[in-house]
């Protein structure tokens, strides 16, 4: 809502009727495709176990996750795209034990073993950042975290 008034030069005071405005819904913004699926863990810090294999991180189901073995803070893990490919958006989706801790909080970006990205906001619904780079080898190192058997239920990796 919204009012007009003002003071003419005469010291009269003015006042527009009480008005509404809208704006136009925000256009969703296609991000690509998750690169991720269908990539190769190549590195990660430790597995807690098979069940808990890096590979989980980037299978596209909710259902499974990648478990360090207690790295807390320096879990990482590194994805190989199989070629160079465009890269518009990151996200990281932590793990949590049923105590809820294992959470990781932030994370870094590094792509082919050179610029490093972030840190970025990770958690269990953590936001897509909006990144621009082209690489194939991209590693994500937990920065901060709750500490024990941190990891990731999905990470994200799109583009195309």
């Amino acid at each position: 809502f919204y009012r007009l008034q003002g003071v003419g030069e005469d010291g009269n005071l003015y006042r527009g009727e009480l008005s509404t405005f809208t704006t136009p819904a925000a256009q969703e913004v296609d991000a690509g495709s998750n690169l991720a699926v269908g990539a190769t863990v190549i590195d990660v810090s430790s597995e807690f176990s098979d069940s808990f294999a890096g590979a989980n991180a980037i299978d596209g189901s909710p259902s499974t996750e990648w478990s360090t073995s207690g790295d807390g803070d320096d879990g990482f893990i590194t994805i190989d795209l199989g070629s160079p490919e465009s890269v518009v958006a990151v996200r990281f989706v932590t793990r949590e034990m049923s105590d809820g801790s294992s959470i990781a909080t932030t994370y870094t970006v590094t792509v082919d073993d050179g610029e490093v990205l972030g840190p970025f906001d990770a958690g269990l619904d953590p936001p897509t950042i909006d990144v621009e780079f082209t690489g194939q080898v991209i590693r994500f190192d937990i920065v901060s975290s709750t500490g024990g058997n941190t990891g990731a239920v999905e990470i994200e990796i799109l583009g195309g």
